[in-house]
């Protein structure tokens, strides 16, 4: 009789011996001669994977599932679908952007602040998520990816006033994105003509900011906004931390064919 994980299993003892435990195999009426041991190690081994898969899968799981985009379909924004011809500047831009990804899977304790900047449908949110889409299915270890369209996320803190079941409160979105490893903060700036922009909407908007940028030194941020203008709607102190960590990964996006046509 032997035990595997605490089930009894009625065996007999083979003249055989395992080459790894030097232990008799043994066997039954309906299963040929095994180690205990070594079937002990591989149910433990699969149940070890199955746990680490477990937590790769959740952590893997947070860019669609916890992010908020204006368009579903910005998902599927990958490298191989930006199109850039050799030699043009939308090329570079790609480059650029493999490298940032590149850096932060490999450079898991680099601050990275990334800046998208240029005028509307060039290209800045799908290159943004496309290094979101290569970080989560290359890192190893895993890292939690979360894409924020910032209109979607102010738009859901204003929901929340009126119904307390809402998720995105203030305080969950500041702690939702301080935590994970790699953020997109998308169209930073433009929440600044949302209706409700009176002067004590725009404070609550950048307090929330300021929050998340002294919690968050991994992230990238898309602008419609030159770095003159975002100081005209930010408080110079968001603006200095929104450009710490920045040399070398500012990105002008100017000057190229609007992708959205």
């Amino acid at each position: 009789m032997q035990s595997l994980h605490g089930i009894s299993i009625p065996t007999k003892e083979s003249e055989k011996v395992c080459p790894i435990h030097h232990v008799h195999l043994v066997y039954t009426d309906r299963v040929e001669p095994f180690c205990i041991k070594c079937t002990a190690e591989r149910v433990e081994k699969e149940k070890r994977k199955a746990i680490d898969d477990f937590e790769i899968n959740n952590v893997k799981r947070v860019l669609k599932h916890d992010s908020l985009v204006d368009l579903p379909e910005e998902y599927d924004c990958t490298f191989d679908n930006f199109e850039a011809q050799q030699g043009t500047k939308e090329a570079e831009l790609k480059h650029r952007a493999k490298m940032i990804a590149y850096e932060a899977i490999k450079k898991t304790d680099k601050p990275i602040h990334a800046i998208f900047y240029g005028t509307p449908g060039e290209g800045k949110t799908h290159l943004a998520m496309s290094i979101l889409n290569a970080v989560n299915d290359n890192a190893n270890p895993p890292q939690k990816c979360l894409f924020i369209d910032i209109n979607e996320l102010i738009n859901r803190i204003y929901s929340s006033f009126k119904n307390s079941n809402q998720l995105w409160t203030k305080d969950y979105a500041i702690k939702k994105l301080r935590s994970v490893d790699l953020l997109v903060l998308d169209d930073v700036g433009s929440e600044s003509s949302m209706k409700s922009d009176t002067s004590e909407a725009s404070n609550f908007i950048q307090e929330i900011m300021k929050k998340v940028l002294d919690g968050q030194k991994r992230l990238i941020i898309t602008t419609n906004l030159t770095s003159q203008q975002l100081s005209q709607v930010y408080n110079p102190k968001i603006v200095s931390r929104m450009f710490a960590h920045s040399r070398g990964y500012a990105v002008d996006f100017s000057g190229i064919k609007d992708k959205r046509y």
